[in-house]
């Protein structure tokens, strides 16, 4: 089963609290930082982290990292995802730069 580095947004001083809620659902925080908590996990604890943590305000999954700086760039980095790997074939969705 793939491993994602699942990142949790959360209000600014409940990190401790999101903390002790990912420990108590079986898995290992792997950072820390103001107002987020990472951790990594599979597709069971995507799912699990949706049902069970009360103080995430999202569960993201970080699919790739690159930089940048104008719109092409994002487009071409976000074009070279292996998204086959990831989604359904007949699936869509919307990217927006800003």
């Amino acid at each position: 089963m793939k491993t994602f580095e699942i990142i949790l947004p959360c209000h600014f001083g409940l990190e401790s609290v999101l903390k002790r809620e990912v420990i108590d659902i079986g898995y290992d925080v792997t950072k820390v930082e103001d107002g987020r908590i990472t951790f990594l996990g599979d597709e069971e604890a995507v799912a699990r982290a949706n049902i069970f943590l009360r103080t995430a305000e999202r569960v993201l999954i970080l699919i790739k990292e690159f930089k940048a700086k104008t719109f092409d760039e994002l487009f071409d980095g976000i074009h070279a995802i292996d998204w086959k790997s990831l989604l359904p074939v007949d699936c869509q969705f919307p990217v927006k730069g800003s």
